[in-house]
């Protein structure tokens, strides 16, 4: 492999672990295209530089700038963030080379110019420290992230395991090309495979990263989905209180000529207590303190009465006001939606919901009647049509998001009353404390 072919594969190595990074920890002023587009012209500069004038102290200022203008053109960032990351890209680039460089030196007992006199070396030392860099920025950004709590962590450590099989690799074929004697086409086989492996190290974490932006799309698209529904229902509501009202207005005023007549004060009495039931029940529903909850209870009051469900509910001692809106939104539809879609279909049509606090838990229980038990394997809801549908794929959408917000899905089916219970405990993040 020639000084040029090195050259240019740690060029396009590093431009991608830097974008890899950026990605993670800036927003993107252009699409993906548009910026490695720059991104390469950018970093083909300073390879040009490298290859004709190359003096390290110019090779790492070189560097700074490269990486500068691309955040600066490519991203959201101020110039203070981009001058501190560079500062940080180009300290951690510096430490992994030296640290590779010296650490090989040590443990082979070779002097620290061994790698100049076989190209191929080299090349597999420029692919340690190159993944050492990588690991070292997505660390980074690991820990930016989480700061802000918008990332998965199990599953982003998870994509440390590949790098590290390769980072202990490519030591040990190092070893072996330094201490035995290797034919240089194995050595050239050995480091392309090795830098294939470093490719594809930065391939898996770019697409991890596209399939955490489409997850947070997906989620942002749900929410906006469960608030049109509810803006929908709710202007129902706010139709059907509106016609309400115009009926009351009316039969107020025949009420008002009714009692005008009465001559006798006890009959004025008797058809007072015999009206005041029907105004009773026009009252606008105020469940709780917590306006998100009150509107969708309201939803679903409505939704009951449409489908003569009896819809019972009590919300006095808690009221999960805690929990965001769209989380509040998501977890209660799909649990009202399930039962809902349960009670419908079953022949007693009804549906208890309950939400109290006892011993510093808020317990949220939501009773339906469900005359097909749910399909149940190993503790999990199995969907299956037509019935337990109910109880599937939305089930798993509130455990999801229950756990999100610190609280335990459970459920069970009694056979005998013909009732699906679904129970969350949430414990308030404060309560830790």
């Amino acid at each position: 492999m020639s000084r040029i072919a090195l050259c240019t594969v740690a060029y396009v190595i590093e431009m991608m672990i830097a974008l890899s990074y950026l990605n993670r920890i800036f927003k993107r002023k252009h699409k993906i295209g548009y910026i490695l587009l720059i991104s390469s012209v950018v970093y083909f500069c300073g390879l040009l530089q490298f290859i004709f004038v190359n003096i390290e102290i110019l090779n790492l200022i070189t560097f700074c700038i490269i990486n500068l203008i691309v955040m600066l053109l490519c991203y959201k960032c101020s110039l203070k963030s981009a001058v501190v990351q560079m500062i940080l890209m180009s300290a951690f680039m510096a430490a992994s080379e030296m640290i590779v460089i010296y650490l090989i030196s040590a443990i082979m007992d070779v002097p620290l110019t061994f790698y100049r006199n076989d190209i191929n070396t080299s090349v597999q030392l420029v692919l340690i420290s190159k993944i050492i860099y990588f690991a070292a920025l997505q660390l980074t950004a690991f820990i930016i992230k989480r700061g802000k709590k918008n990332i998965d962590s199990k599953r982003y450590i998870a994509l440390f395991i590949f790098p590290a099989i390769t980072l202990v690799t490519t030591v040990v074929f190092l070893i072996i090309s330094i201490r035995y004697e290797i034919s240089n086409s194995f050595k050239i086989v050995i480091s392309a495979v090795l830098a294939s492996y470093i490719f594809a190290c930065v391939l898996i974490l770019i697409y991890f990263q596209y399939l955490e932006e489409n997850e947070a799309k997906v989620k942002e698209l749900e929410s906006e989905r469960s608030f049109y529904e509810l803006n929908n229902t709710y202007l129902d509501i706010l139709q059907q209180k509106n016609d309400e009202l115009q009926m009351l207005f009316h039969d107020t005023k025949n009420h008002y000529l009714a009692l005008s007549a009465f001559d006798d004060i006890s009959q004025v009495k008797d058809y007072i207590n015999k009206i005041y039931p029907e105004f009773e029940n026009k009252n606008t529903v105020r469940i709780s303190n917590n306006k998100m909850l009150d509107l969708i209870l309201n939803k679903y009051i409505f939704l009951c009465n449409k489908k003569n469900i009896k819809f019972t509910y009590e919300a006095k001692t808690a009221n999960l006001d805690y929990i965001d809106d769209s989380e509040l939104s998501i977890i209660l539809n799909n649990i009202l939606d399930n039962a809902v879609e349960s009670a419908v279909k079953s022949r007693e049509k009804v549906i208890d919901f309950s939400l109290r606090n006892i011993n510093n838990m808020d317990i949220l229980s939501v009773i339906n009647s469900c005359d097909t038990p749910p399909v149940n394997k190993n503790g999990r809801l199995i969907s299956t049509k037509p019935e337990s549908a109910n109880h599937g794929f939305g089930t798993r959408i509130i455990k999801k998001h229950a756990k999100l917000n610190n609280g335990r899905v459970e459920w069970h089916y009694d056979n005998q009353e013909r009732r699906f219970h679904l129970s969350i405990l949430f414990q308030r993040k404060t309560d830790k404390n």
